[in-house]
């Protein structure tokens, strides 16, 4: 392997990785909040993608594109938990304590179904969104370095900025940690708790399609790859610790370089490794690499 190929697998992991981060940051709030998460993560990434890809087929600016996209994930991130999920609270332990699980794998297939309707079961590419062409490349100290994944690593990076604005320094994000510590409490206080379980799942959907809208110029797109990016998302978050965001960056960027750099000596099965470590480490730290070691018992 030269210099040159090692620093290109290094800003390709890093780019994946960094979309491995926004979309386990999606799951990382609703565990948070609710101690639930959307099994359907990944597939709501696919629909990101498919709604990016149709809009800008479509001659729609990159940015109403995008707009688009975000207006379109927080409506469905609001029916998600409208109808999947504030049903199940409603019937409490008569619905049993995981069936969210499968109402959230349910809307998943729904939304598989209704993409594979409106553009088929073939592998799309997105067009790029901040460049004319694919092969528009950026020289720094003799490595080339697509411009594509240059700018979708610093998107990604001032997203997952903003996410952690949003959570620590923002009174919505103050809220969405009381609820966290105790949800009967934050009502005496006056806190929406409600409000706040809704808020938890938009974002998710905002997150997952967001990092559809800066995958789609990476990666072949089709409907069934949702369930990939929920594994990978669920790896990330497990490495990372649920309760940790920062250990989910350090975890998602580091999975990205793994994958990246696994591909290229074994590109059958590449994807296969970083998996199998996650599941090693796991086996041997339950709680992740920066995740609580005692139990929570709020």
């Amino acid at each position: 392997m030269t210099l040159v190929n090692f620093f290109q697998l290094l800003v390709s992991g890093i780019a994946m990785g960094a979309i491995y981060t926004i979309t386990a940051k999606g799951l990382f709030i609703t565990h948070l909040a609710t101690h639930r998460l959307n099994f359907g993560q990944g597939d709501f990434l696919m629909v990101g993608a498919f709604a990016s890809i149709g809009m800008l087929a479509a001659g729609v600016p990159a940015p109403l594109a995008v707009l688009g996209v975000l207006v379109l994930m927080g409506v469905l991130g609001y029916l998600l938990e409208r109808f999947a999920i504030r049903p199940l609270d409603r019937l409490g332990d008569r619905a049993g304590a995981y069936s969210w699980v499968l109402t959230t794998a349910g809307a998943a297939l729904i939304l598989q179904n209704i993409v594979e309707l409106g553009f088929g079961k073939s592998a799309q590419y997105a067009p790029p969104l901040f460049s004319k062409t694919r092969d528009n490349v950026i020289n720094i100290l003799g490595v080339g370095i697509f411009f594509e994944e240059a700018a979708i690593i610093i998107a990604a990076f001032l997203i997952v900025g903003a996410f952690y604005w949003f959570l620590f320094g923002t009174r919505w994000g103050k809220a969405v940690y009381a609820v966290a510590f105790n949800p009967e409490a934050a009502s005496l206080f006056g806190i929406d708790v409600r409000g706040v379980v809704v808020l938890v799942f938009v974002l998710a959907a905002l997150m997952a399609g967001i990092s559809g809208v800066l995958v789609g110029p990476l990666v072949s797109v089709h409907p069934h790859m949702g369930l990939i990016f929920t594994i990978k998302a669920l790896a990330v978050a497990a490495v990372g610790g649920f309760t940790n965001p920062v250990g989910i960056l350090v975890g998602g960027l580091l999975f990205g370089v793994a994958e990246a750099f696994s591909n290229y000596w074994d590109s059958a099965f590449g994807d296969l490794y970083p998996l199998l470590f996650v599941m090693a480490l796991l086996a041997f730290r339950p709680s992740g690499l920066f995740g609580e070691r005692r139990a929570d018992v709020r």
